[in-house]
């Protein structure tokens, strides 16, 4: 397994290095893209890895990898552009820029909704996540999507909370985004991201194209399931572009992070400008005890110890990307296998470590951080009705089951909160000082249980 790397590593990437690959053992992952940044450069990239299991085709630095919901932020920032030349606001109703497509009525009252509301997920708009389509499925058209008709394997898009009066995160809202940025600029998604977001950053290895060109295949990776078999037809269709359509590599969010955070420095402002940037990064919404919800983008910590950046995680795939927002430094992290949360979790930590993170962001160990481990989740948890669920860790995954229904699959958005995956609805872990979980909470239509975990 040895690596492709962009340069020599030095010692701390060496250290990095040997734990990847260790980790990448441990999980059974089958390959990762790796991207380190450290004082506004990008200091060290590295594939690992094969493309497939079993197979021979190494990972390269510019081998693409399915992005997630990394995608989101990305969007987020062609959306910002546009609200940034005075071609869209904030706070005005979407429906006064769609054209295609509106947002419907709930019977005879129409909400109102936010350019502001879709990119920090309090919009009330269903649909949390996309499943993707199989190769040779036949792939919705993005107006499908919204309507909710077939071949469309999720319900139709609409409002079914109040928008404004809390987070709820929704791969929805960015589908209804993506046909806003369609209608008001014209030409292809495609095309508008690139002219938007990809050309500027310089992320020439980056797609938005919906199936992936046939040109690409030979060095796209596949996606992995728990079992470490690989999904069938290599990957899903993702025709949800702006939350989960995204191609990229380490190196190419990596350079799109440096571009962030020079612009948080005042140091450029070549896609946003330094006013715009810390309106990304300033909280609009609190999904718990995860952090903060910025413009599109996870925020945690405060002042010079402040992060952003997102998770992102789609059928077979998982990834990763942080910054620190004030030291130039960060790193991004792709896999292509359902059990990478675990393995960036870990490589994270090493990271951390090995570049003085914790002096900067003063973070603790993990064991203290307040930030839970999935073993630590897993348990039996009381609710006050006096009903009980359990949350089983299986192959690096966490299950939620109440009662004879069956096991419900959990994913995760951050270290605390998961949605649940077929179904409408969050799973938040409540952890104590030192990052021990004591109990959950579960919101689902505007209600929340909450449950005390059983020692």
């Amino acid at each position: 397994m040895c690596p492709s790397q962009e340069s020599n590593p030095s010692k701390r990437e060496a250290h990095v290095d040997r734990r990847l690959m260790r980790a990448m053992s441990d999980y059974d992952v089958p390959g990762v893209s790796i991207a380190i940044l450290d004082h506004y450069a990008i200091i060290w990239a590295g594939g690992y890895g094969v493309l497939q299991a079993g197979g021979l085709l190494p990972v390269r630095v510019d081998s693409l990898f399915q992005a997630c919901s990394i995608s989101k932020a990305v969007t987020a920032v062609a959306v910002l552009r546009l609200v940034q030349a005075g071609a869209l606001e904030l706070d005005a109703d979407v429906n006064r820029y769609l054209t295609t497509w509106k947002l419907p009525a709930n019977d005879s009252w129409q909400p109102v909704v936010t350019i502001r509301q879709l990119l920090s997920h309090t919009a009330g708009i269903n649909v949390p996540w996309f499943y993707g389509y199989h190769r040779d499925q036949d792939i919705p058209s993005l107006e499908q999507i919204l309507a909710g008709e077939k071949p469309a394997n999720t319900p139709g898009i609409r409002v079914t909370a109040l928008p404004g009066t809390r987070f709820r995160y929704s791969g929805g809202g960015y589908c209804v985004l993506q046909q806003l940025l369609c209608d008001v600029r014209g030409g292809s998604f495609q095309d508008l991201r690139h002219d938007l977001v990809l050309d500027p950053a310089g992320m020439a290895h980056s797609t938005y194209e919906q199936p992936l060109p046939e040109k690409s295949w030979s060095n796209a990776s596949r996606g992995h399931r728990a079992n470490g078999k690989p999904l069938p037809g290599g990957w899903h269709t993702m025709p949800e572009q702006a939350a989960a359509g995204l191609w990229t590599t380490a190196t190419d969010l990596g350079r799109l992070s440096l571009d962030l955070q020079l612009s948080l420095a005042g140091q450029t402002d070549r896609i946003l400008s330094p006013g715009m940037a810390r309106l990304m990064l300033s909280p609009q919404a609190q999904p718990g005890a995860a952090g903060l919800m910025g413009l599109g983008i996870w925020l945690e910590g405060q002042g010079a110890q402040a992060r952003f950046g997102h998770p992102g995680d789609n059928e077979g795939f998982a990834s990763r990307w942080i910054a620190l927002r004030e030291s130039g430094m960060g790193a991004v992290i792709l896999t292509n296998s359902d059990n990478g949360g675990e393995l960036i979790a870990d490589v994270l930590h090493t990271i951390e470590q090995a570049y003085g993170w914790l002096e900067i962001e003063d973070l603790p160990a993990p064991a203290s951080s307040g930030m839970p481990s999935t073993t630590d989740c897993a348990g039996t948890y009381r609710f006050r009705s006096g009903s009980v669920c359990t949350i089983s860790l299986v192959e690096h995954r966490l299950y939620l089951q109440i009662s004879e229904q069956p096991p419900l699959p959990l994913t995760a958005i951050s270290e605390t909160v998961y949605i649940l995956q077929p179904l409408e609805g969050e799973v938040i872990f409540l952890t104590d000082q030192e990052g021990i979980v004591h109990g959950l909470q579960l919101q689902q239509d505007g209600s929340v249980l909450e449950a005390e975990k059983v020692r």
